[in-house]
């Protein structure tokens, strides 16, 4: 199959869906549908209206260079940045092929809703937004080298956290956990990055940063410290029911998880020695949680590695809906 995909470029990953698909025997040509470089991103901020206008010449070139090649599917990972009346260009030049739209936000962040009649399957990882809008339920996925990680030291019954530090509420989550670990002789290794003006809001609101970097973590200091831990911490957004990637990684490199999404509890992957759900920062319970063995160590959960992701966007079908959104017919 010919692809053309179309995607945001977030982290390794689009770039990881694409090899995936070449690996399946596709055949995938990948455009960024916004430019990654600093002016860009600069006019969003400064000059939505110029921002558009670059966005919209970056588009148009896009068609311009795939006019006349003969595709099977087009392949939109988000497509909010794109305008209408040029999406629908691109269908009427690739008449044939199938169009397919994943979502990785949801409609809360960004509302995909005026394009969805222009594709022919709409996937999201948000099963709220599956259900209202009677779109495919398609949760985020496990990279390869996360479904054989090695483990180390795991008698230390060690925590990570790795993550973004936007919100106040992260970090006053993160500090509150941090103070636990300490008086409970729990091992806490973490990187939470910051920027000067998230900082600055935490000083005004009286916190003083603890445990704060300034830069992304290494690639091999991640892998390792995921390797040498038991558990991650995971404090959900409540914007959004669908779940982080770091949810999906960990469940699936056999890592507990312990997280205030309370959600988790409905799904056919839930069991009480991987998963301790906390909430309003009662962490009751998880030295006890860490000290209990898997009963299934070896359990990968194959439905949520990247080759099945892969196939679903290919197929344009997700999973099904879990139990406490609402059931529907299994569709693959």
């Amino acid at each position: 199959m010919n692809i053309l995909m179309i995607a945001l470029p977030y982290h390794t990953y689009t770039a990881q869906i694409a090899e995936e698909l070449r690996s399946a025997g596709h055949t995938v040509n990948l455009h960024d549908i916004q430019p990654r470089d600093i002016l860009t991103k600069s006019l969003r901020n400064i000059s939505p209206r110029l921002w558009q206008a670059r966005m919209d010449r970056h588009h148009r070139a896009i068609l311009e260079e795939e006019r006349g090649r003969g595709y099977d599917l087009v392949l939109f990972i988000q497509v909010h940045q794109m305008r209408r009346d040029i999406l629908e260009a691109f269908r009427a030049e690739f008449g044939i092929a199938k169009f397919h739209l994943y979502n990785w936000d949801s409609i809360d962040n960004h509302d995909y809703r005026p394009y969805i009649d222009l594709f022919d399957s709409v996937l999201t990882f948000d099963p709220d937004d599956a259900l209202h809008e009677g779109v495919e339920y398609l949760p985020l996925f496990c990279l390869r080298e996360f479904q054989a990680l090695r483990k180390f030291d795991q008698h230390e019954n060690a925590v990570y956290f790795v993550g973004n530090l936007v919100k106040i509420s992260r970090y006053a989550a993160f500090r509150s956990f941090m103070d636990y670990c300490e008086q409970n002789g729990i091992r806490l290794r973490s990187h939470l990055k910051s920027t000067p003006p998230v900082l600055l809001k935490l000083l005004r609101s009286g916190h003083w940063p603890r445990g704060v970097a300034y830069d992304s973590i290494d690639r091999g200091d991640f892998i390792d410290m995921m390797e040498r831990s038991t558990a991650t911490f995971d404090f959900a957004n409540h914007q959004q029911s669908g779940y982080t990637m770091r949810v999906i990684e960990n469940l699936c490199a056999g890592k507990k998880i312990i997280t205030n999404n309370t959600r988790v509890v409905g799904e056919k992957f839930y069991s009480p020695d991987r998963f301790h759900v906390f909430q309003d920062l009662d962490f009751e319970g998880v030295k006890t949680f860490l000290d209990v063995p898997l009963s299934n160590p070896e359990l990968d959960f194959p439905e949520y590695h990247i080759q099945a992701f892969a196939r679903h966007l290919v197929e344009g079908k997700g999973h099904d809906l879990p139990r406490h959104v609402g059931a529907r017919s299994a569709n693959g």
